[in-house]
């Protein structure tokens, strides 16, 4: 497929211009792999859309990653891009063709390290376990339920029901500070106390001597 003279990447909406047969020398392997391709169809394969009137293809990408990318094709000096996260910029990098090692040694240094700790959270180390690993796991899973209402379901539905019979302990609490509460708790002792009398009075009247 033959392109014209000049082409536009237009990447992120930003537009980037340069000559067409620069694209074979560009160390970036999907711009070559593009300048390749013989047809429409191969070239939506590496791009998002391509106007063929203009010579311009579109990437849904981050512009201002591939502007620094194209600093490094122009300069030889790679860098992160200020405040983005390293792997989004590496994940960039990767869309592009580029590797880690085209990075600067202090940027290599901190993707490395970001690599490694999103590895260690979110893909521990797990090997064998024992009888005592797998108690220590079982109560760390008891912990987290009483005392993390959200690391799971069931510890949500456990801090609900205790958290229903403290508000049910409060109502009841203030309830028997009110008025018609004493008064209806000191009817009901002075009716136990009065049969509690009558029954004791009846016992003595049976066992009167007939003296």
């Amino acid at each position: 497929m033959k392109f014209g003279s000049l082409c536009t990447l237009n990447v992120g909406g930003r537009r980037f211009s340069f000559p067409a047969e620069l694209m074979k020398s560009l160390p970036l392997s999907r711009l070559s792999r593009l300048h390749r391709c013989v047809s429409e169809s191969e070239l939506l394969e590496l791009c998002d859309d391509y106007d063929c009137d203009r010579n311009e293809f579109f990437f849904d990408r981050h512009s201002e990653a591939f502007s620094f990318i194209m600093l490094y094709l122009q300069h030889g000096t790679l860098r992160f891009v200020p405040d983005m996260c390293e792997l989004s910029f590496y994940n960039e990098m990767l869309y592009w063709g580029l590797e880690s090692s085209d990075l600067q040694p202090c940027c290599q240094r901190r993707l490395n390290d970001r690599m490694s700790n999103c590895f260690v959270h979110f893909f521990p180390e797990e090997g064998p376990q024992g009888p005592e690993e797998f108690g220590s796991r079982w109560l760390e899973t008891i912990r987290k339920m009483f005392e993390e209402p959200t690391s799971s379901l069931l510890a949500q539905v456990l801090a609900s029901v205790s958290m229903l019979f403290v508000v049910i302990s409060m109502v009841m609490l203030c309830a028997s500070t009110l008025p018609d509460w004493k008064t209806a708790e000191t009817l009901d002792q002075h009716r136990v106390t009065q049969n509690l009398f009558h029954h004791h009075g009846d016992g003595n009247i049976g066992s009167q001597s007939p003296w």
